[in-house]
């Protein structure tokens, strides 16, 4: 089921997803993005496979900051240092690299395998394991028709990078040196997490826009929106003036 997209620009968009946003756990708010920025509804939102999820929230959180750099936030992997990291969103990876209307298969050992491309609803699955190693493999169960029964290290590691071929944008990784301990960290770059915290800024900036014309003015909230960012800053100058 498909609704209407909406710009992640939109402030009524932006307060709607941050209100919604502030009740859910980080993988339902992926969804709540994804839902409305491409007017999908949410099960279809939820089976987006993650290359395309991130890749339509990446474009959702380039117009919201106007192509600018934002700052992600890394902990030091050996001493624990918090560290800022710069990601351009007009530089992360758009789209997959596969036909989808071609069913995905690779050849391992002469035998061609089928898969699927993980979604946020096999995410959603691996939220309880803790042991990576059982996650891989329950992962790689949930994308095979037939589950992992069969399949051995080597036909593994060959569908994974087959997975990661055909949608590199699924795992996205950054690679930053502490300047305290300079040991090298590498984390998986998480879009809907800075999205959200961009939603999260510009929610609370437009709740004190209409706090303070509502009370100047007497305008009600939909009436504040309504208004031209150059128009609700002008007002606000008066406002404090």
């Amino acid at each position: 089921m498909t609704r209407q997209a909406v710009h992640a620009a939109d402030p009524s968009w932006t307060l709607a997803a941050w209100e919604r946003g502030l009740r859910e756990d980080p993988l339902d708010r992926a969804v709540t993005l994804l839902s409305a920025v491409a007017g999908l509804g949410r099960e279809d939102a939820e089976r987006t496979e993650l290359g395309v999820r991130d890749a339509t929230l990446a474009t959702a959180l380039e117009r919201l900051t106007a192509g600018t750099a934002i700052w992600g936030c890394v902990r030091c992997a050996r001493c624990g240092e918090q560290l800022d990291v710069p990601v351009r969103p007009a530089a992360l990876p758009r789209g997959p690299r596969y036909d989808p209307a071609r069913p995905l298969e690779v050849e391992v050992a002469g035998v061609r395998i089928a898969f699927r491309l993980p979604d946020t609803g096999d995410l959603r699955a691996l939220a309880g394991t803790d042991d990576p190693r059982a996650g891989r493999w329950l992962l790689l169960a949930r994308c095979l028709p037939d589950g992992a029964d069969g399949i051995d290290e080597e036909a593994a590691a060959v569908i994974e990078a087959a997975m990661e071929e055909a949608s590199p944008g699924a795992a996205v990784t950054l690679a930053v040196d502490c300047p305290v301990c300079a040991a090298s960290t590498v984390a998986a770059l998480d879009v809907p997490a800075l999205l959200w915290a961009q939603v999260q800024t510009r929610a609370l900036a437009l709740l004190h826009e209409v706090h303070v014309l509502a009370r100047a003015y007497g305008w009600t909230e939909p009436d504040v929106l309504a208004l031209s960012p150059a128009r609700r800053a002008a007002y606000l100058e008066l406002a404090a003036g």
